[in-house]
Order: structure tokens, then sequence, then C-alpha cells
């Protein structure tokens, strides 16, 4: 059985949905450069050759929601994402938990 094809409907926007589109337009305007930039931090945080870059790039990698892993490692979900993005440290008990929930365990060499 095969599916319909998707048809397109169109219509005029009114004047109140012309300008709530106008707000949104504009309102996203201004958030870009920031979001830009956080992306770059994420970036650059994520490619760090240390053990926190190591945590990033499991959690962008996880199948886990970046909301369900600060939820395990008790934190809130900002505190995670200004750790994404390099702005903040985590402490080593969160870091620990980290760890633990992304499948990592620390294991001494001899």
């Amino acid at each position: 059985m095969t599916s319909p094809l998707a048809q397109r409907v169109t219509r005029e926007l009114t004047a109140e949905e012309q300008a709530q589109l106008c707000r949104h337009r504009e309102q996203i305007a201004a958030e870009l450069p920031d979001l830009v930039a956080r992306d770059r931090m994420r970036s650059e945080a994520r490619a760090e050759a240390t053990l926190s870059g190591e945590l990033r790039r499991a959690i962008h990698a996880s199948t886990l929601s970046l909301t369900v892993i600060a939820e395990r490692a008790g934190v809130p979900p900002l505190t995670l994402d200004d750790f994404l993005t390099g702005e903040r440290t985590l402490r080593s008990d969160v870091l620990d938990r980290l760890a633990a929930i992304l499948g990592y365990a620390l294991q001494p060499t001899k």
C-alpha cells in the first residue's frame, strides 16, 4: 500500500499572524549570535584532550538526552550545558557520576 503524497496548503497570513512572525524573526535574529558563540565554545570544549573533553564527547555521543543525564548525575540541566560549553567545571563527585552513567570505569594501571 502506498502513502498518499502530502499536499501543501497555502493561505495569506492575517495581520496578527504577520506581526507575530515578524516578532519571532526578530527574536531569532537577536539570539542567533549568542547561539553561534555557544556552539563554538561547545565544539572547542568537546575537542579538549582532557578527561572533561572525553566526558563531553561521551555525553554528545550518548543516546540519553541531556535532561536525563543531568537528572541521573544530580545536577540541573543548565549546569550540564555550562559544562559542555566549558563555562563551568564540575565537582569530582559529579564527574564520577557522569563517568558511571556513560559507562566509564576508572582502573589503576599496573
